[in-house]
This record gives structure tokens, sequence and C-alpha cells, in this order.
């Protein structure tokens, strides 16, 4: 439980500073609408924060593999503007995959990996 707490604190320090570095950066580029927290856990699954500053437009997470085939597609409502999601990767096949983050006409993408498991052989003698 202390875990979970450390992380989600972790994920929502993580959101702040990105609003922080958009407001720095306001002059130079459009702000954008909404901020994103994509990282994975220790457990291997990856976890989706979604901070957004107004309800204008309905939020939908896409998780795509390497062929661009959408493997998981959920939309999030316009009244929800602070959400998080984890995504199990348990039964996805090794590759690359990449989530994005799309509301209105705004997109937030981040790309990993996911390799197999390596186990190790162990040898005794008897």
């Amino acid at each position: 439980m202390k875990t979970t707490i450390k992380t989600f604190a972790f994920a929502l320090a993580f959101i702040a500073s990105t609003f922080a570095a958009n407001a720095e950066d306001k002059e130079t580029k459009r702000a954008s609408t909404f901020g994103t927290g994509i990282y994975p856990t220790k457990t291997g699954k990856i976890n989706v924060l979604v901070n957004k500053l107004n309800n204008d437009a309905n939020t939908t997470i896409l998780l795509k593999n390497e062929a661009g085939i959408v493997v998981y597609r959920e939309t999030v409502s316009r009244d929800n503007q602070k959400f998080g999601r984890t995504l199990n990767m348990d039964q996805m096949d090794a590759g690359k995959y990449e989530v994005d983050v799309i509301s209105g006409r705004e997109i937030q993408s981040k790309s990993f990996e996911l390799s197999e498991q390596k186990t190790e052989r162990t040898l005794s003698v008897k």
C-alpha cells in the first residue's frame, strides 16, 4: 500500500512539473490543454495519468503495437478531468508499443519496448 501511495505521489509530482514546464514555455509554443504521466511499474504494468485543464472534449487512450494496430482503446468522458489507468501488459507479445492520449486536437504519445522476461537456469549437483 505504501508503494502504491509513493508511486501515485510521484506521478502527481511529474504531472505538476509538466504543467510548470508548459507555463514557462507559453510564449514560445502553444500551451498544452492537458498533462500526462505515462510510466512503467515494477510489476510490468503501464500507468497512464491524465490531468486536463478543461472539460471541452472526451479523452481517448490508445495502445498500439509496432504495426500500428490498436490493441487497447478507452474513451473517458469529458467531465472526468483527472484520472488514471493501469494497463496490464502480461498477455502482450514482446515488441514495441506506443501509448497515445488524445483530447480534442492534441495528442501526447509515449513509446516503449516490451521484452521477454529472462529466466535463470540453475544447476545443482548432488
